[in-house]
């Protein structure tokens, strides 16, 4: 069966007159009865009483002319979604790497459902190589992820490089003075598990010292890190703006924890927002991310600069 007849088929029974109904779709008197014809035939059923005047629906008939708007307008439904005007709406299926779920969900998530009232974020959080992975194989829309320096996202997969953040040694404002890496393991360090690219660079930090990280506390959750380290539990390893979410969660802020110059130290990490291939209609969802994590960064830094100095 064909959009065309069910289109010719409502047209006639609102019509209740196949010739009025051809005048109304720009079709002749025989085209219209060939239409209704072929659907009753497909059907399997006869749909208008032919004896009656003005032309009545039968009962398989009336049956038919419900399921038919139904279809109809859902057709309607199926091209609006693709509008040029249309709002994207529906599930947005965002990765965010372990260290920036506090960042994805604050300002910026508050941004995209103020922008876009339609739509489901659903966020799933993991390591950065794994989100990619799912973006590439369509089971993500996209990522927000971080890469060591040197390092970029999947040629084949559309990204932007949202910021290039300095990996800090961060402690209690109390442990800030000066240390020695080896001073600072033998204390203990809060860390995320394996997997996490900071605490790889700390062991290939630690290894011309014949030392392994000593990790008293993992964990995966950010917020939790840092409370910890802010009470003096032991050292941590985080980019200052990123860490402003979980900062502002604990007692004191960005002052609870300051950083530790350290030369034998150092890491950088770039932030990557990752789309999939073909992003269709949700792809103004995506540009309206980009600008709020660019915005929202960049009035971290004032804040974060000045505490730790």
């Amino acid at each position: 069966m064909k959009l065309n007849e069910i289109r010719t088929f409502i047209a006639v029974a609102d019509a209740q007159s196949v010739q009025d109904a051809g005048n109304r779709l720009g079709l002749t008197q025989s085209a219209v009865s060939r239409l209704i014809q072929r659907l009753e035939a497909e059907l399997g059923v006869t749909l208008f009483d032919r004896q009656t005047k003005p032309l009545a629906l039968t009962r398989d008939g009336e049956v038919a002319l419900a399921h038919a708007r139904r279809i109809l307008a859902a057709t309607s439904d199926f091209a609006d979604a693709f509008a040029g005007s249309a709002e994207p709406q529906g599930l947005l299926r965002l990765g965010v790497a372990h260290v920036l779920n506090l960042l994805a969900a604050g300002r910026p998530l508050d941004d995209l459902r103020a922008g876009f009232p339609g739509l489901t974020v659903r966020l799933l959080s993991d390591w950065s190589n794994a989100l990619i992975e799912q973006v590439r194989a369509g089971a993500l829309d996209g990522a927000l992820v971080l890469l060591t320096e040197g390092q970029t996202p999947p040629e084949d997969l559309p990204a932007r490089e949202i910021g290039r953040e300095p990996v800090s040694i961060i402690a209690a404002a109390a442990d800030c003075g000066q240390q020695s890496l080896a001073a600072m393991n033998a204390r203990g360090w809060v860390l995320q598990p394996n997997g996490c690219r900071y605490r790889s660079a700390l062991q290939t930090a630690l290894a011309p010292l014949g030392l392994q990280p000593n990790v008293t506390v993992e964990a995966y959750d950010q917020s939790l890190l840092v409370s910890l380290v802010a009470r003096g539990v032991g050292f941590g390893l985080a980019p200052l703006r990123l860490i402003a979410p979980a900062a502002g969660m604990v007692g004191g802020g960005m002052a609870a924890v300051r950083p530790v110059a350290l030369p034998d130290f150092r890491l950088s990490v770039t932030v990557w927002l990752v789309r999939a291939r073909v992003t269709g209609r949700i792809g103004p969802v995506f540009d309206r991310l980009e600008e709020s994590l660019l915005r929202h960064l960049d009035a971290c830094a004032p804040a974060l600069y000045s505490a730790a100095e």
